[in-house]
């Protein structure tokens, strides 16, 4: 085989071939660039801004980046990238956030940059320094960022008398992410849903010490969340709490983005100072609502996703609110270690037919094939259109969690799929992002929101926790001659970055199973 290659491709991207020697060229890509493709053992980095300010903020320098890119590549380093990779990490500290006689200041060393934000400085020795109120830190960093200078964050964390300690055994590129959270300070870690991006949360909280605000997406996630922080930690259970009614002194609070920014919640949480805030699934932060969340006063913050991406391409706002990329790792990397599970994913297309309910009658049609193939796996059947997830539970016999399901229903069947007692189990929005289905094999999308990269690879995440021997299948129905074809492209673009390739298949070319679709569709 040959040896692979580091090289730097005309439109700024660094290309690496695969070869011998391939891994250590992506580990030294990994430092300073983004991960955009992954084609057939072929890895395409960026040297974009946030990726090289969360660089900076782990303690490389331009310097270093242009030496570990030179010792590595085929040839040189092309004059404009190692302008711009100089230029670009050299503005990350320029603006600094400190703690000063008990109040936050933002210092910088040029008073200009200070009064670009609106500010008014003043000379300390050779700093400029301007007071700052914490709960307009996360707007202040998005002005900032938008005029290209990042913040850093140096204020310093409360040290705890009573430290905690997590008894798990962490994986090695969770210890990796936890490194890197804990050197560059505040900033992002991408790992791929299944690879235990919750255990990453409570070491970093137990490695911080202090206290910690957990914002999760749902109830349901901040239960796992709890159960996350007694069972992996020696944390007593009484120091932990979800209940967001009452907010005293527990060493970590978990709560929804709903309730974090909803009236006397969001007040309480507003009054405490947190040494660290979490935010799960960090990709819906910059909807306005949750911006709101950006204002808790904290010395330190991580936000965990395994989809940076967005439909608005608000995406760098999530680096203004919380910090930049400080951990990454591609999707098929991990499941060539063996840590998620490998993944079959398979659009299945379903024929032209006059009328949605032909389409309909179609695509239960198909459900039914795909389930009897897959009798013997735990499957979820996916959708975002709720009327037809219920119709599709209704006529195949699988019970169907919506928004609108009791909470104690739902953890009923929840717990009742887990425990492999319901072998189907269908699912509306509420389970695309971070509920935990570790033996799900299986899921079946049969509508989906539009064009969102983030839900399909959320949802293919519901299926890739490993065990031994198995093998995911992700399967998305799309009805030909409609939006849906366009969509679907757009939705399968960032799993596809990540080097899964998608199968196409004609529904005809599902096997039938022992029903007739013709018997199907009269029920």
């Amino acid at each position: 085989m040959a040896v692979s290659q580091l090289i730097f491709r005309r439109d700024g991207l660094i290309h690496i071939t695969s070869g011998v020697g391939r891994d250590r060229l992506v580990d030294v890509a990994r430092r300073s660039s983004v991960l955009r493709s992954v084609v057939a053992d072929d890895y395409v980095f960026e040297l974009s801004n946030m990726a090289l300010w969360g660089a900076a903020a782990r303690g490389f320098t331009g310097v270093d980046v242009l030496r570990d890119l030179a010792a590595a590549a085929a040839g040189p380093i092309p004059q404009p990238v190692a302008a711009r990779v100089t230029e670009v990490m050299a503005r990350w500290g320029r603006l600094r956030l400190e703690q000063c006689d008990g109040s936050v200041v933002i210092t910088a060393s040029d008073a200009g940059l200070l009064r670009r934000l609106g500010l008014s400085p003043q000379q300390r020795d050779s700093r400029w320094v301007a007071p700052v109120d914490e709960s307009e830190i996360g707007e202040l960093k998005i002005a900032a960022m938008t005029a290209g200078w990042p913040v850093a964050d140096g204020r310093a964390i409360h040290a705890r008398a009573d430290p905690y300690r997590v008894t798990a055994t962490l994986r090695p590129y969770q210890r990796e992410a936890v490194s890197a959270f804990l050197v560059g300070g505040s900033g992002l870690v991408l790992l791929p849903c299944g690879a235990g991006k919750t255990i990453v949360g409570v070491a970093a909280a137990a490695a911080i010490g202090g206290s910690t605000l957990v914002l999760s997406p749902s109830r349901t996630v901040s239960e796992q969340w709890l159960s996350a922080f007694v069972g992996l930690s020696n944390l007593s259970p009484e120091r932990v709490s979800a209940h967001a009614r009452s907010i005293g002194a527990e060493r970590v609070m978990i709560v929804t983005y709903h309730a974090a920014t909803t009236g006397r919640v969001r007040d309480g949480l507003r009054e405490r100072h947190w040494d660290l805030v979490i935010y799960d699934e960090v990709q819906s932060l910059p909807a306005d609502v949750f911006r709101l969340a950006a204002a808790f006063q904290s010395s330190r913050r991580l936000g965990l996703t395994a989809t940076l991406v967005r439909e608005d391409g608000r995406e760098d706002e999530i680096s203004a609110l919380v910090g930049p990329a400080l951990y990454d790792v591609s999707w098929l990397e991990l499941e060539r270690q063996g840590w998620i599970a490998p993944a079959r994913c398979v659009e299945v297309r379903i024929p032209e037919a006059p009328t949605a309910r032909e389409r309909l009658r179609y695509r239960l049609a198909v459900l039914k094939r795909l389930l009897a193939i897959h009798r013997d796996d735990p499957v979820i059947v996916a959708g975002t259109h709720v009327a037809g997830l219920r119709r599709a539970g209704e006529v195949l016999g699988f019970p169907v969690l919506t928004g609108q399901s009791d909470r104690g229903e739902r953890e009923a069947v929840l717990a009742r799929f887990r425990e492999g007692d319901i072998p189907v189990l269908g699912i509306s929005r509420i389970g695309t992002v971070g509920i935990d289905l570790p033996n799900a094999s299986v899921l079946i999308q049969i509508s989906g929101t539009f064009g969102s990269r983030q839900e399909e690879a959320q949802r293919l995440g519901r299926v890739l926790r490993p065990a031994p021997g198995k093998s995911a299948c992700f399967y998305t129905l799309v009805a030909c001659g409609t939006s849906e074809e366009g969509y679907a492209v757009r939705r399968q673009r960032f799993l596809v970055s990540q080097g899964y390739q998608y199968e196409l298949l004609d529904a005809a070319s599902v096997p039938r199973s022992d029903v007739a679709s013709g018997d199907l569709a009269r029920k």
